[in-house]
């Protein structure tokens, strides 16, 4: 997802030059229609069999961007975008995509600011409503705060959604679920893309579009609680590649 977002900020805005320009979406104004290729950190298969997506995400995840944004990984990072922008540009490139997912707001009232001053744009790419863990356990997902205490935790089904997205729609089959009630995956795994995407809602119309709505410019980004050096590795190798490669 996170190439397609990048791709179509950048396209509107010419915010990020080292980023690659790429798919669109007809969610974002004045953009160009595309495929409808989901990742900014890159993505899997839309193809990919999704009846059984939960079970196939079972873990404990935690914030992807505060995790990539650490100091210990900065070489990581430079290591990964010297091929594709060369070693001169690479601290640059890699602090401007950075800053691309890391922004602290999202709504309505923020894609009005956007609209104004398109080349402040930024994405929230951390969990809110006051989570910091999400545990998934078959049909089940939990939130946990920064205590450990739990949330929420509700069992899931999943619907079907015509959706221009590919997302994999879940909704809870418990009453009173709040804004936990509705959750749309990408496709990702960590096999598969070594991070996950989604985003969850009281109602379904707010998971819609990236750039309307409640949550706007909103996408949460997690990676394993137990995640490797080298798990780390493949998921900046993989978005720097999917945002720089067109700039070798």
């Amino acid at each position: 997802m996170y190439k397609k977002i990048l791709s179509l900020m950048l396209g509107l805005t010419c915010l990020l030059s080292v980023c690659a320009c790429g798919q669109t979406d007809t969610n974002a104004p004045a953009a160009d229609t595309g495929s409808a290729t989901t990742a900014v950190v890159g993505s899997a298969e839309a193809n990919s069999d999704s009846s059984d997506y939960l079970s196939q995400i079972s873990g404990t995840y935690i914030e992807l961007f505060p995790e990539m944004s650490k100091e210990e990984y900065r070489q990581l990072w430079l290591d990964a975008a010297a091929p594709l922008v060369g070693e001169e540009n690479a601290a640059s490139a890699t602090d401007k995509l950075l800053s691309m997912c890391t922004a602290e707001s999202y709504g309505a009232d923020v894609a009005e600011q956007y609209a104004a001053d398109p080349n402040n744009a930024r994405f929230d790419c951390y969990f809110i409503g006051g989570v910091k863990k999400f545990v998934m356990n078959g049909d089940t997902i939990t939130g946990l705060d920064e205590q450990g205490n739990e949330i929420f935790s509700h069992t899931y089904q999943k619907i079907d959604v015509e959706n221009e997205n590919n997302f994999i729609f879940y909704q809870s089959k418990d009453k009173d679920a709040g804004q936990f009630t509705y959750f749309a995956f990408t496709p990702d795994t960590m096999e598969t893309t070594y991070h996950l995407e989604f985003r969850y809602a009281e109602n379904l119309d707010d998971l819609q579009s990236w750039f309307e709505g409640n949550y706007a410019y909103w996408n949460a980004a997690a990676i394993s609680a137990d995640y490797t050096e080298q798990t780390m590795h493949d998921v900046i190798a993989l978005f720097a590649s999917e945002n720089l490669s067109d700039k070798q």
